[in-house]
């Protein structure tokens, strides 16, 4: 049974991610209404509850990002969340989505209709200057004359790219989104993200460029909020090391076990010819969505319009983040250097997803709580809910690194192994290009100094394959393969 709480099925679900790093898990008590959405969203999407629930949290975050600020010492920080979502294709992603989108755009139009707001989503599919930010182009305009007389003339007018303004931005394909496979026109698209990713707080969050029409730099103003979904690619492990953009993005990763993914078949087998009712979720909760904008809309009236002024953080609560950054630090601790080096460059930005999600938090409990004066404070229990749900990217993170590093790295060596093998290939003398295979994998003994078994285990393993095989006399005799050379 679901209630307050995370629901029972995540406790196999932390196994799922840990990969048997299992740490006891503490049952935090999330808002009602973002485990009540969770609990449907799994219906359709199987197991995927993380996900689920931070698809809920951005939506909430974007709705009320010109409502609340989050002080920072001389910082200002939104309440934006921008999640990325990587996984084993076929594993639910796109069932999640094709689930969430319904209530964002109903949602939308509930606040659009009451405040005069423009919410929007869209989904990123072109990403040439045009589509992404805006052009230039020439238009004919009808102007009148002094005397009365009507002509036309040549004027240069902005037409809007798909990043300006407010609302949600779905990636569904984040795999071409240029960080992974770049291009110029990506590029440019890595920069733009990062530059929206910016508090709203400033200056630097408006993108602009100088296009080859029009006098004046072309501007976007774009305060979305991402929703982005990928398989994983295979250059992930370059991209966290060596680049900067996954450490501002709330990032799950997770290669669904096999024992997973048989369970999500069954279940789609279980659901064959089984109707549910769409139409109630969307209602529920785009109508739950405007309920805590209202609420927000109702705080940020009363305190004369200042967004710094809407949320109050408990002093247990910085208690409470010291202690989650503390068990982030011990949790990397005693991980390999790589490792430890790649995600220790992740925790600051970890941080501000904690503060900016316990912030969330607190807004979604918010209409439920009738003493309006004990709404909006921000209280050591929306730090360990925000935890709890940043905890479950991080470990997926870290475990998903130490796993794909440790393959890497084995890969590496393997191909080391395979090139003794050649090298001392190359030097023997051959008899119409065969050598004898009981004195190559000698001489690779000799050479390497390592035990009989050793060499048999790497001859199996890694350089079989790169080798035919000839017998002559019951004599084993080998030759690399045109492709091996």
């Amino acid at each position: 049974m679901i209630n307050r709480r995370i629901m029972d099925e995540d406790e196999l679900y932390y196994n799922f991610i840990d990969n048997g790093m299992q740490e006891e898990v503490t049952h935090v008590t999330l808002p009602a209404v973002a485990v009540s959405y969770t609990a449907d969203a799994v219906k359709a999407s199987n197991y995927n509850y993380t996900p689920a629930t931070l698809s809920f949290f951005t939506m909430v975050g974007q709705l009320v990002k010109d409502m609340i600020a989050i002080p920072s010492g001389a910082n200002i920080d939104d309440t934006r969340l921008q999640f990325l979502w990587l996984q084993t294709s076929g594993t639910g992603k796109s069932t999640l989505t094709n689930w969430y989108l319904p209530i964002v755009k109903e949602a939308f139009r509930l606040v659009n209709e009451k405040h005069g707001t423009e919410f929007d989503l869209f989904d990123i599919t072109d990403y040439t200057d045009a589509a992404l930010i805006g052009s230039f182009e020439q238009q004919k305009e009808e102007v009148e004359d002094e005397d009365g007389r009507t002509r036309t003339i040549d004027v240069v007018v902005q037409v809007p790219g798909q990043l300006d303004g407010e609302g949600l931005a779905v990636w569904d394909e984040f795999e071409y989104s240029g960080i992974f496979k770049q291009s110029q026109h990506k590029e440019n698209a890595i920069v733009y993200l990062n530059t929206f990713m910016n508090t709203l707080h400033g200056e630097t969050w408006i993108i602009s460029k100088k296009l080859k029409q029009g006098d004046e730099p072309i501007e976007c103003k774009c305060t979305r909020s991402i929703y982005a979904t990928s398989y994983i690619p295979k250059t992930l492990t370059t991209v966290i090391t060596e680049k900067g953009v996954l450490q501002r993005l709330l990032t799950f990763i997770w290669e669904v076990p096999q024992d997973v993914q048989k369970k999500m078949r069954r279940q789609l087998i279980s659901d064959f010819g089984v109707i549910r009712e769409n139409e109630a979720p969307k209602l529920k909760y785009a109508n739950a969505l405007a309920k805590i904008y209202d609420a927000v809309k109702e705080r940020y009236d009363e305190v004369d319009q200042d967004p710094l002024k809407v949320i109050r953080i408990a002093p247990e609560a910085k208690d409470a983040l010291l202690r989650e950054c503390i068990l982030m630090e011990q949790y990397i601790s005693h991980s390999r250097p790589e490792v430890f080096t790649a995600v220790e460059t992740f925790i600051n930005r970890i941080l501000k997803h904690i503060q900016k999600l316990a912030v969330l938090c607190a807004v979604a409990e918010a209409p439920s709580i009738s003493d309006k004066s004990k709404r909006f404070i921000v209280t050591a229990k929306n730090i360990e809910q925000a935890s709890y749900l940043v905890r479950q990217c991080y470990k997926s993170l870290v475990s998903w690194l130490d796993e794909a590093l440790r393959v890497e790295r084995q890969a590496v060596a393997d191909q080391a192994n395979l090139g003794v093998f050649k090298a001392i290939f190359n030097k023997m003398e051959k008899n119409n290009g065969w050598v004898h295979k009981a004195r190559l994998l000698q001489e690779v003994r000799k050479e390497t100094k390592k035990s009989q078994a050793t060499i048999y285990n790497w001859w199996k393993k890694e350089v079989e394959t790169h080798f035919e095989e000839n017998r002559i006399d019951k004599r084993a005799y080998i030759k690399l393969k045109e492709e091996s050379k």
